[in-house]
């Protein structure tokens, strides 16, 4: 079993009802694309972002998530898609969004370190760093005030 995975809308329905993304769609964008879809990769690129800073996991695949990140990063997406449709967030879903900033954030300064990318799930021993560069002193970027 895959360890890192695509995250789809799906997923957004288990946090959120199908009303609600469907009432999210329904609004349109000026260029015409889907906005719950390009709030979703929106939200699965900053998650990796976060991800990335963290220096000692393997990434994979453009557009996946670690397993164990996809609840959380939902419940990020969650509250964008609310404020979008100007539903009020109550302080269940504004909790469970700075639940999910705070474990992100603690994954990017590499305090909790998720499971690295393995072709076929197993556990990396290796640990190998993850694909953004390091700066030419050998110190990673770190978050202030928005991704790197």
């Amino acid at each position: 079993m895959a360890n890192w995975r695509l995250v789809d809308e799906t997923d957004i329905a288990a946090t959120i009802s199908q009303v609600e993304i469907d009432t999210c769609r329904a609004s349109g964008s000026p260029d015409g694309s889907d906005p719950v879809s390009r709030l979703l990769e929106r939200t699965v690129a900053t998650v990796r972002s976060w991800i990335s800073c963290n220096g000692s996991v393997r990434m994979g695949p453009a557009g996946t998530l670690p397993v164990g990140l996809v609840s959380a990063a939902m419940d990020y997406l969650a509250a964008d898609i609310l404020k979008r449709i100007d539903s009020p967030l109550g302080d269940d879903r504004r909790n469970a969004r700075e639940r999910a900033e705070r474990l992100f954030e603690k994954i990017s300064t590499g305090q909790i370190t998720p499971e690295s990318y393995t072709e076929d799930g197993s556990v990396d021993e290796d640990k190998r760093p993850a694909t953004e560069p390091m700066a030419d002193d050998g110190v990673r970027p770190t978050l202030g005030g928005g991704i790197w």
